[in-house]
């Protein structure tokens, strides 16, 4: 069982970073164009998060791919805690834009999503899921080694495993959102930042 969590938990780790980096490089001016209307960062600095963002996601994609490849323990454990930090960052991010009460896009797909509670909790799930492969990435195995699914259906169970809940947690926001246009009677206005480009859901 610690066999399948852990691998269930890298392969969704994999396949949204690398979900998410394809995206932003399919579309790069949608990432800097959100961070303007969100208007937390210098405006100097969004052309830099909008370049570090996709290369990070990339970067720890491949990293999460060597270090199952390679099925040393630490390695992959040590991939897993950058890849739920990242997922974390994006988390307190969308937590810090909707307490400042700004609106617009969230900038993390192909198909444009509201910035909102969901995108938030997104980021906290898949932050949660990547840092629960860590115990038993440690604990498993034998020597320095990750044991491999047993058989064939463990692999297959594996891969459908991990790309239902890739695919779940990655359409969550456009599924489970309420445009922020429909906020609750007395909330505050959420808003794009003055200086950013005019959005609608």
């Amino acid at each position: 069982m610690a066999t399948l969590l852990l691998h269930v938990t890298a392969g969704v780790t994999l396949l949204t970073l690398l979900t998410g980096c394809a995206a932003h490089l399919a579309r790069p001016s949608a990432l800097p164009a959100a961070l303007r209307a969100h208007g937390l960062l210098p405006r100097a600095a969004v052309p830099v998060a909008g370049a570090l963002l996709p290369c990070a996601e990339g970067l720890a994609g491949l990293a999460v791919t060597a270090a199952l490849v390679d099925g040393t323990r630490t390695g992959l454990a040590a991939t897993l805690t950058a890849a739920g930090c990242l997922h974390g960052v994006h988390a307190g991010y969308a937590a810090r834009v909707l307490a400042a009460g700004r609106g617009g896009p969230c900038g993390c797909a192909l198909r444009e999503a509201p910035m909102s509670r969901w995108v938030a909790g997104r980021g906290l799930a898949l932050a949660a899921l990547a840092l629960t492969g860590v115990l038993p990435a440690l604990a498993a195995g034998t020597g320095d080694r990750v044991p491999q699914p047993a058989g064939f259906a463990g692999p297959a169970l594996t891969l459908l495993a991990a790309a239902t809940l890739t695919v779940l947690l990655w359409v969550l926001p456009s599924a489970l959102d309420t445009p922020l246009a429909r906020r609750a009677p007395g909330a505050p206005a959420l808003r794009p930042h003055p200086g950013g480009p005019p959005w609608t859901s």
